[in-house]
C-alpha cells in the first residue's frame, strides 16, 4: 500500500502545520484569540528549529491579530509575545508588498511594507532584549534586514548572532542564503560559496544540505538558456547528489516538521535536471505534506507540487 494518495491532476493541500499536533493546537488557539494557550504551548519548546517552525505557523495568519496586543498588555516583560508579533509583522509587510518584482510595487505598497517592517524590527528588538539566548528572534531579524535593505554587512551581523546561539539554525541559513542571491543584491557566486561552505562544515544528517540545491536553482534562473540545461550539467548534478547524500538521504537526517522543504528543493532540482528516480524518492519522503517552498515559485504551490510529483512518477515508470 502507498503511504499517501497517488499523484493526480488535482492540487495538493498545503497544510501549514504539516500534520504536527502542537502546530495544529497553536493555530487553533490563535484562531480563537487564546494568547494564554499559545504561550503555554510555545514556551517549553527548546529546539530552536521547532521553535522557528511554530513561530512561522503563527506568523502566517493573514491580517491584524488583535490577540497579540492583548498578550503584550498582559505580559509586557515576556519575550514570546514580542517574538510572535515581530514574526507576524514581517508576513504582514509582505502582504502589503505582494510577490511581484520591485517594478510592480506601488509607492503606497512600499510605504506600507517599510512601515510594517519597522514594527517587526522594533518588536524583535524587544524580544532579544528580554531573551538574549533566543536564536529565532535573531533569525527573524535577518529578514527585516533584507526587506529594509540594510545591506549584507548588517544581515551578516545578525546571522552571526543566530549561529552563536544555534550553529545550524535552518531558517537563519535559508534567509542568509537569500541575502547572498543576486535578486537581493548578492550574486550567484556568493550564494553558491555560502551554500558550499555550510554543507562542507555541517554535521551529517543536517537539513542544510538543501542549500546547495537552492543556490543552484537560483543561479539557473539567472543563467542564459534553459533552467533545465543548467541543472543537468554533470558538475552541478554531482554537487547536488553529494549534498543530498549528506543530508536528506543520510540515515541520521532528522525528519521534524519542515523537513519537507529540504526534500522539496532536492525533488524539484532533480526533476528539472532529468534525475527522475532521485526526484521520485524525495516525493516519497514528502508524501501528501508539501510546503509552500519551493513550489510557490510556480504561484499555486499545491497544484505545482501535484503536477511535478505526477511528472516525476511517470518518468520514473511509477505513474
Amino acid at each position: 500500500m502507498w503511504p499517501f494518495k497517488r499523484a493526480g491532476a488535482t492540487a495538493a493541500v498545503i497544510d501549514p502545520c504539516l500534520g504536527d499536533e502542537t502546530a495544529r493546537r497553536l493555530l487553533e488557539a490563535a484562531g480563537r484569540g487564546d494568547w494564554h494557550a499559545v504561550g503555554t504551548l510555545l514556551a517549553p519548546v527548546e529546539d530552536q528549529d521547532l521553535r522557528a517552525f511554530y513561530v512561522g505557523v503563527l506568523a502566517d495568519r493573514r491580517g491584524p491579530q488583535p490577540w497579540l496586543g492583548q498578550w503584550l498588555d498582559a505580559e509586557p516583560q515576556s519575550a514570546l509575545p514580542h517574538l510572535v508579533k515581530g514574526a507576524h509583522a514581517i508576513q504582514w509587510a509582505w502582504e502589503a508588498r505582494g510577490n511581484g518584482t520591485a517594478s510592480t510595487v506601488s509607492e503606497a505598497q512600499f510605504a506600507a511594507f517599510f512601515h510594517r517592517l519597522k514594527i517587526a524590527e522594533d518588536s524583535l528588538d524587544e524580544a532579544v532584549s528580554r531573551d538574549p539566548d533566543d536564536a529565532t528572534a535573531w533569525a527573524e531579524l535577518i529578514t527585516t534586514a533584507i526587506g529594509r535593505q540594510l545591506g549584507t554587512a548588517e544581515a551578516e551581523r545578525r546571522f552571526k548572532e543566530v549561529v552563536a546561539r544555534h550553529r545550524w539554525h535552518r531558517s537563519a541559513h535559508a534567509r542568509m542564503l537569500q541575502q547572498k542571491c543576486a535578486k537581493w543584491g548578492g550574486s550567484d557566486e556568493l550564494a553558491l560559496a555560502f551554500a558550499r561552505d555550510t554543507v562542507e562544515q555541517m554535521p551529517a544528517g543536517c537539513t542544510l544540505g538543501s542549500m546547495v540545491a537552492v543556490a543552484h536553482f537560483e543561479a539557473a534562473l539567472q543563467a542564459d538558456g534553459r533552467t533545465e540545461d543548467y541543472l543537468a550539467r554533470p558538475e552541478v548534478l554531482a554537487e547536488v547528489h553529494a549534498a543530498a547524500d549528506k543530508s536528506v538521504r543520510h540515515p541520521q537526517f532528522r525528519r521534524i516538521p519542515g523537513h519537507q522543504t529540504a526534500d522539496g528543493w532536492f525533488a524539484l532540482v532533480f526533476l528539472l535536471a532529468g534525475e527522475h528516480a532521485a526526484a521520485a524518492e524525495r516525493f516519497d519522503a514528502i508524501g501528501d505534506r508539501p510546503t509552500e517552498l519551493p513550489w510557490g515559485y510556480y504561484r499555486d504551490a499545491g497544484r505545482a507540487y501535484a503536477q511535478h510529483r505526477a511528472k516525476a512518477y511517470r518518468a520514473a515508470g511509477r505513474g
